[in-house]
Parts: C-alpha cells; structure tokens; sequence
C-alpha cells in the first residue's frame, strides 16, 4: 500500500501545478459581434430606427437583426462565419447592402443611405401662445405618420424625449400626422408629395426655408424644409372661429360651403374627442334684438344638426346656442359691411373636458376604422349606462 500513500498526495498536488488558463472553461470563440452607424448620405446626420439585418455566407440566410438608435448605432451579435452580408431598410431611403470579409469584423460598418425622391422636415413643436424660441417647444408628445397611398404607418413615437424630431415625405404620396399630448388639443396635419396635382402641399403646418442647408436638389427631386407644428393649450372658455359659414338672407340653412367648412370641423372634433364644445352663432347689430336672437339660434341648430346626422358626432359632446347681437366685436351700428361682416360670425368654445377615448388608439387605427369614433362613443354610452344602473 505504500504506492497508495506516495502516488495520493502527488495526484492531489497535480491541479495546483497545472497553469490556470489550462483548466478554465474556453473563451466562446464562434460568435462575432458587428457594429456599425447608419446615416443620411448627403446631409450626415444620424439616422434612428432604420431596420438593420445580417446574413450569413450564403448571403440567403439571416443571423441577426436590430435596429438603429437615436445616434444612428446599431450593434449585432451573430454566428461567425467566412462573410457577411448586411442590409439597412427605412422607409423613404434606398435599401444599402455591404458584403464584407470576417477577418473586417473589428472595423465598424459605416452605411449611408441614400433618400427616394421627396422632401425631408426638420420639425419642431411648440406652445402656440408663444414665440417660436427654444424655451417655448414641447417635449414629451405623442407622434405618428401614416401613408394613406400605402396604408401603412411609417412613424410611431408614443413619447418623443425632445421637441424636435425629422422625417423624408416621399414622392407619389399622400401622409397623416397626427401629434398629441396631455393638456392641448390634437393637431393634425396633411402632406401631398406630388399627387393631386401638388409638387408639395401641407395643410396645418408652418414652413420656412432652412439658412444653411440646400432647400433643393437632385432637379428638386429633393428637398430639405424646416417645420413648425403649434400645439394650442385647451382652456375652457377657448373659442376658434369658423370661416365660410354664410347663411341666405333671413335663412338658415346650410349652404355647400358652409357643408365643407363643417366637415373639417368634424375631423377636428373626432380627433379631439375629449373636449365637449358648444357652437355659437352671433350676426351684426342691424334688426331687432329678439329676431336676432333667434335667428342666430336657428343657425347655430342647423349646424350641430348636421354634424351630428351627417358626421355622426357624440351629440353629448356638442351643444348650440344662439347670441344674436349680444357679443358684438366691434360696437358699430352705422358702418360699412366689412364691419358688419366682423360681427356675423360662427364659432367654437371649449366648454368642457373628458378622457380622451381615441388616445390609445393608433393613427393607422383611426383612419382604417371609420367607424371607430362611433364605435368609442357606444362603448362609453354603454358603459356610462351600466355605471348609472349599479
């Protein structure tokens, strides 16, 4: 048994003599990692959100995918294989590929795309009751765009970090956008790129040159555009006239140009729905009090009426009433027709606050849906219902 006693302590010592490196789990050595940053081509800026995939050898098969960050970046770790083929998407951008070698994995890939045809907004968002400067944008809204030619949703933030963010409308088509955020009132705004007989039309977007950067190029296939959207704070109290709601003499029935007018309104209202407004109707000071009264009243009905029966708004949401010569703008009897004229207006006054009922609802699902405003107003019907029967 001595060779037990004198092989033992030997064969228990062995470990210890073995170098470390020998005896550790080995260092995974069949994955690589690829980084890269993805940007625009011709102005150099950072491109977030662009969809960034990885192939192997056979440049068929993906192993990897990610997307871009807010700095451009973008980081994959794959199967390590002889080459590699990567490819950056983004709406509104040519697809870049880049085949490249394993032993090139270390170097970061640099991928700039190029953009379609179309026009790119630098867009900033501010408080309406203010001047446009720094101190007076908003952070924290809620911002999508959907393409109606393609009827997709091509951007969805639910919570924009800054005030400013940018997007390349793309020729041939027609896109929503609709920004919102707690306390003001949802603004929506339409863009026509080349269609409809538009080179480039916007509608509830303001729009000025940029100082330093080329306004066109590629034979104004391309251009570059500073926005500004202003959001306007809701306050009960708050009125907004409506322009082109004109009456017969002594009548009130609705005219066509009164009809369209109403149906913007009823954009606004659905998009807006947890604001409860009241639609007043006042006319000049020529006339009886009592007969203008009245027939203010009639007008302000006839309005409501339509926008209830034709456009299907929550007819809880939406009152009328009738002000004839009580809120006169100016307090001119005798004067010329451009200041009565300044008297006969149609207006809106926020008279009332709800939850919103669409606000977790997508842009793409409130233009696809166009029952879904009805649809909500049935739910809270219901539910406001069921709530009083308990």
């Amino acid at each position: 048994m001595w060779y037990l006693k004198t092989l033992l302590p030997i064969a228990l010592l062995i470990p210890a003599l073995i170098p470390a490196q020998e005896i550790n789990t080995p260092i995974n050595t069949s994955l690589v990692r690829t980084e890269g940053t993805v940007f625009d081509q011709v102005s150099g800026a950072p491109l977030s959100q662009v969809s960034v995939t990885l192939y192997d050898d056979m440049l068929k098969k993906a192993v990897g995918h990610t997307e871009s960050d807010a700095n451009g970046r973008f980081t994959i770790t794959s199967a390590k294989v002889t080459r590699y083929k990567v490819r950056a998407e983004k709406p509104t951008f040519f697809d870049k590929e880049i085949i490249f070698d394993v032993l090139d994995v270390d170097t970061p890939l640099n991928l700039g795309l190029e953009r379609k045809p179309g026009y790119v907004f630098d867009i900033t968002i501010f408080d309406k009751a203010f001047d446009h400067n720094p101190i007076n944008t908003l952070r924290d809204c809620k911002v999508e765009i959907y393409n109606n030619t393609t009827q997709q949703q091509e951007l969805a933030i639910e919570r924009l970090p800054k005030s400013t963010f940018n997007f390349s409308f793309a020729e041939g088509n027609h896109y929503t956008m609709l920004v919102r955020k707690p306390g003001y009132l949802n603004r929506r705004i339409e863009v026509y790129v080349n269609i409809n007989g538009c080179i480039l039309c916007v509608d509830g977007m303001g729009i000025k040159e940029p100082d330093l950067v080329p306004l066109m190029t590629k034979r104004n296939e391309v251009g570059y555009f500073l926005g500004t959207i202003d959001l306007d704070s809701i306050q009960i109290g708050k009125r907004f006239q409506l322009n082109n709601i004109y009456y017969d003499f002594d009548k009130w029935d609705l005219r066509p140009e009164a009809m369209t007018t109403l149906d913007k309104l009823s954009v606004f209202l659905k998009d807006n729905a947890g604001i409860k407004v009241e639609l007043g109707s006042h006319t000049d000071a020529r006339g009886a009090d009592e007969y203008n009264l009245t027939l203010s009243d009639k007008r302000a009905k006839s309005c409501v009426d339509y926008l209830v029966s034709n456009q299907g708004i929550h007819a809880d949401n939406i009152t009328w009433k009738g002000y004839g010569e009580t809120q006169l703008l100016n307090s001119c009897t005798n004067c010329s027709e451009a200041a009565h004229q300044l008297n006969r207006r149609t207006e809106i006054k926020i008279i009332g606050l709800i939850q919103d009922p669409l606000w977790f609802k997508s842009l793409k699902q409130i233009i696809e849906d166009k029952d879904l405003y009805r649809k909500i107003i049935q739910q809270e019907k219901q539910r406001s219902f069921n709530a009083k029967t308990k």
